[in-house]
């Protein structure tokens, strides 16, 4: 016997042939069916000549069906359809407000025609008390455990795709993954995911589910959907089609795909999309087409076709307007002195000073309260973020602003014993009370006030030190750098007496590296378009050490090798790599004659030169970046600038015969060597004993560089690149990424738009349950990634660095997922008092 006729649907389906194959008398069918219309149509009341095709004639009989006042056959047909609609349900439950449907322009009908809705009349009662009785036994567990995605609506005609053809599916029925659904004709659906986000099908659309840890994929394959995805602990949504991928969480927006490419529309929230080209971010109101041919359209006109589509219209307005406000409202201005600098103590070795965000803070709640109260649909949107009440962290922060003047500083000097002090939070004094509003906080910091400051600190010791000191940091060369940056105008500003925390701190090899550095300086800016971060390390004359090693800045050539898809660059310029390898001599442990002798030694045993024939034959450029899929074997690139091929080829053979022999030695397998010339070029291959990709490094010399990669399709990728002039160095988001600044080069530059790479990994991994909750945010901040980037300038006593991208920010968006309480959250508590998400703490 096949277990599958063990099924309760093997049942039911043998039940439905017995009886679709039963010879029925036409006289009996004919009693039957008059019999049903005779108990709809002579119905008494004042409905009983209407006829009931639409939601908004069902939604129109909701306040007598809810008095009990309907006739039974009428009250049956709409208790029915409240099970099968979800929008109408909202509706009968008073969660959204009923609107009216269009108006169907109705014809006479004829006999015949009255006759056939007779039949369909019968019909609706059947397959809607069957449909009841099936969703009942599902519910209650009948039937076996429910699926992971359910259909909660169905409009129409719902199909599963199986290998003997189209098996209807409706309201209450499972949805297994991997298995594609499909709407039909003039037909549409909702599908509640696992997760609770809820799907709604266009008709001629065909879906399927995919798991994978804590993620969950929905791939595509025609049509359109609008999906309101529900906020997620851990783990992504994703919707795929044939050429994008769109990564969200908490969203409502519509995808669709068609012969011509696809197209994603944003309602509210943030999706990335990620293509061939990279990824783009879309906020409500964005839309993004991938084909040329696709011309997009407004984002109100994609979704017209929505059930929801007034609810998802006036959303994706009142979001739109509470984005513009907010970025109405102003950050402080700058600030081009500060009364604090001037009272901090000799020996401060760090200082950082911010505007007081507390003005800042009380108008965006302004914006909030506002849209709030004119909004009851973004009001509930609000109550599904999670994080802490938004209000109230609001509320809070400006209640603490208020205690201080326009600037707050943090600082560290040095106390007594060489040990460094701190930190000490410290502004002027607005108006006192503070310390009895932190201790009402919960706060254990302790404060104190006098001379018309107020100070802040773990250490009581340090606060009452810092506000009894006499001044003295103007003396300082320190003084004067941060001095520097309050006159060309200060956002946030930062400084470091590093010789002084060397000092406080000794440790002679770290001292040895560092050379004669001195200070950190540095400061941010942020503009409605953008936030730069920049910061000075200064020497005591010419860069020593480590940081010596760095070039001035120049071209980089390797640049033109790798593709604007890259989702990882990191290139840097170095002196003379032989000067490096002295460097390293003097800076080995010992003396430098042992140093020279092990380094004879090791020379010896490779058969060759290291200062020589390795660091000789190299120009002094290196470039290694992540271009192309990161699993399952990375698609890395090394580029290495390269003046002398021939020796550098030389000593790398030197250096495989050398691993070879220490192999041979322990009787362990050595490595593998290929060459092979293709169209007059030479290729290279060293690999592990055992075949495995991952182990495997190709690579040939080209316009002055080594070009290495895991594969020969790789380098000669590279090569393309170059040859068409493409490089990632021309590239629009690339070039959009850099510093502005007086310099036309970099000395070095780290580039990284890993987000959408590492998701799918950070998903995967996340799931564990050996993963520790330090692991589990690590593997959530990694996957939220956002683009960001690094310059750095080398001078001769001293490198510039900037950084820009959204992480060094505190975005306006950041109030919009509540995550206001990381502004401040160790200065004072946030999440004391602030309430499950979505609901009010009552004292």
């Amino acid at each position: 016997m096949n277990p599958e006729d063990n099924r309760p649907e093997a049942g039911i389906e043998r039940a439905i042939s017995e009886i679709r194959g039963e010879a029925i008398d036409p006289a009996v069918m004919e009693a039957a069916g008059a019999r049903v219309w005779a108990r709809l149509s002579g119905a008494s009341g004042p409905h009983a000549a209407e006829h009931i095709r639409t939601c908004a004639d069902f939604q129109a009989l909701l306040p007598e069906y809810r008095a009990g006042h309907l006739p039974e056959a009428r009250a049956l047909l709409v208790k029915d359809h409240l099970h099968e609609c979800v929008a109408c349900r909202r509706v009968y439950e008073g969660k959204v407000v009923a609107f009216p449907g269009p108006v169907a322009t109705q014809k006479p009908q004829s006999w015949s025609a009255r006759l056939s809705l007779r039949w369909a009349a019968a019909a609706v009662l059947v397959v809607g008390v069957g449909f009841t009785v099936w969703t009942a036994a599902g519910r209650f567990g009948l039937f076996g455990h429910r699926g992971p995605a359910t259909v909660q609506a169905v409009n129409g005609a719902l199909y599963r795709v199986a290998a003997n053809g189209l098996q209807p599916m409706g309201v209450g029925q499972q949805v297994p993954d991997g298995v594609e659904i499909r709407t039909a004709k003039d037909s549409g659906a909702v599908i509640e995911l696992r997760d609770g986000s809820l799907v709604e099908m266009r008709e001629r659309s065909s879906l399927a589910t995919a798991p994978a840890g804590s993620d969950l994929t929905v791939r595509l394959a025609q049509g359109s959907v609008i999906l309101q995805a529900a906020k997620r602990r851990s783990g992504h949504l994703f919707v795929t089609t044939a050429d994008c991928r769109v990564a969200v969480t908490g969203t409502v927006f519509g995808v669709s795909a068609g012969v011509k490419g696809s197209r994603v529309s944003v309602v509210e929230g943030e999706v990335h999309v990620t293509q061939a080209d990279g990824e783009k971010i879309l906020r409500a109101g964005d839309q993004l087409t991938t084909s040329p041919s696709l011309a997009p359209v407004r984002v109100q006109d994609d979704i017209a076709w929505s059930r929801n589509y007034d609810r998802h219209l006036a959303l994706l307005a009142q979001v739109q307007a509470l984005q513009k406000k907010l970025n109405e409202v102003r950050m402080p201005d700058l600030r081009y002195s500060s009364r604090i600098l001037d009272r901090m103590p000799a020996g401060t070795v760090f200082y950082a000073g911010f505007p007081n965000l507390g003005g800042y803070f009380a108008d965006a709640g302004n914006v909030f309260r506002e849209g709030l109260a004119e909004s009851p649909e973004l009001r509930a949107w609000l109550e599904q973020k999670s994080g802490p009440n938004l209000e109230q962290v609001l509320a809070k922060l400006h209640d603490a602003g208020e205690y201080f003047g326009d600037e707050v500083v943090i600082a560290g000097f040095a106390g007594p014993g060489g040990r460094i002090a701190g930190p000490v939070f410290v502004a002027e004094e607005k108006r006192p009370g503070f310390d009895e509003w932190v201790r009402k906080q919960g706060g254990r910091m302790h404060v104190e006030s006098r001379a018309g400051l107020v100070a802040m600190s773990p250490d009581a010791a340090a606060a009452g030190t810092l506000l009894d000191s006499a001044g003295g940091f103007s003396g300082t060369p320190l003084y004067a750098r941060v001095s520097e940056l309050y006159r060309n105008g200060a956002g946030l500003v930062f400084a470091a007496d590093l010789a002084a925390i060397h000092k406080a701190n000794p440790n002679p090899q770290a001292a040895r590296a560092a050379g004669n550095i001195q200070y950190l300086v540095g400061e941010q800016k942020q503009t409605a378009a953008r936030t730069d971060v920049r910061a000075v390390v200064g020497f005591s004359g010419e860069r020593q050490g480590i940081a010596s090693w760095l070039a001035a800045p120049a071209p980089m050539g390797s640049l033109g090798f790798i593709s604007p898809e890259a989702t990882f660059v990191s290139a840097f310029l170095v002196k003379t790599p032989a000067s490096i390898v002295d460097e390293l001599v003097s800076l080995s442990p010992g003396s430098a004659a042992t140093a020279r002798e092990r380094l004879a030694q090791t020379q010896a045993e490779l058969g060759f030169d290291v200062r020589n024939d390795l660091a000789a034959s190299l120009g002094g450029e290196f470039a290694l970046a992540l271009d192309g899929p990161a699993f399952p074997v990375p698609s890395w690139k090394l580029l290495v600038e390269t003046y002398d091929a021939q020796r550098l080829e030389f000593t790398l053979e030197k250096l495989v015969e050398a691993v070879n022999r220490e192999a041979a030695k322990q009787g362990k397998p050595g490595l593998r060597t290929a060459q092979e010339t293709v169209n007059g070029r030479t290729y290279h291959m060293i690999a592990a004993a055992d075949p495995n990709p991952l182990t495997e490094a190709h690579y040939t010399f080209a316009g002055g560089y080594l070009v290495a990669a895991p594969s020969r399709a790789l380098v000669d990728r590279a090569l393309q690149v170059r040859t068409n002039g493409v490089g990632i160095g021309k590239s629009s988001n690339f070039l959009a990424m850099l510093p502005r600044d007086r310099y036309a080069n970099c000395s070095a530059v780290i580039y990284q738009n890993l987000g959408t790479t590492l998701a799918p990994l950070a998903g995967l991994l996340g799931s564990l349950s050996n993963v520790p909750p330090e692991g589990q945010k690590l593997l959530h901040d990694a996957s939220n990634l956002k683009p960001a980037m690094i310059a750095a300038y080398g001078e001769p006593d001293r490198i510039e660095i900037a950084a820009t991208g959204d992480q060094f920010r505190v975005p306006l968006t950041a109030i919009l997922n509540g995550n206001l309480g990381g502004i401040a959250g160790p200065v004072m508590p946030f999440g004391k008092g602030m309430g499950h998400p979505g609901r009010r703490t009552h004292e």
